[in-house]
């Protein structure tokens, strides 16, 4: 179960139950983890961070100049979620969490690098993988947690 709306104070609150809670609470690692690669050249780094310019002098620039608040943007995001993650409440068997107005960007950020990531990972390259879901794949998980992570991004937009 997933649902989300907005509060009264502008806040997001999110409800989910405790195993997907559970399941969420693990991403921010995973992510972290992909974003302290030293290759820039790993296909899932290049999909988090694609070349802004064809000019290789001027990618190396902006590179230079960006690189690390780009970084530092995508690792706030994670704090972001995983701190939300951390000051759950649970009441009724479900888990609710609460999304500040200045969190918000950074959650959609994280949700859409954690899809970004999971996609590359998944070797998914158009929009067919929807209609392909096979529970007994090896990599079943990760493709029904990026279903999840659709679901969790189109509802935070909608609310």
């Amino acid at each position: 179960m997933l649902r989300v709306h907005r509060l009264k104070n502008g806040d997001m609150r999110v409800t989910l139950d405790p195993k997907l809670a559970a399941i969420l609470r693990e991403l921010p690692g995973r992510l972290r983890r992909v974003l302290a690669r030293p290759d820039v050249t790993d296909r899932v780094t290049r999909r988090l961070f694609p070349k802004a310019y064809r000019d290789e002098e001027m990618e190396a620039e902006y590179r230079k100049l960006l690189g690390d608040d780009l970084l530092k943007r995508k690792l706030d995001s994670v704090q972001a979620f995983e701190h939300t993650l951390k000051n759950w409440n649970a009441s009724r068997g479900k888990i609710h969490l609460n999304i500040g107005p200045a969190d918000f960007e950074l959650w959609l950020g994280f949700v859409n690098d954690m899809r970004l990531v999971l996609g590359t990972e998944l070797d998914i390259e158009d929009d067919s993988w929807e209609r392909d879901f096979d529970p007994s794949h090896p990599q079943a998980e990760d493709m029904a947690l990026l279903h999840c992570l659709g679901w969790l991004e189109e509802s935070l937009l909608q609310a």
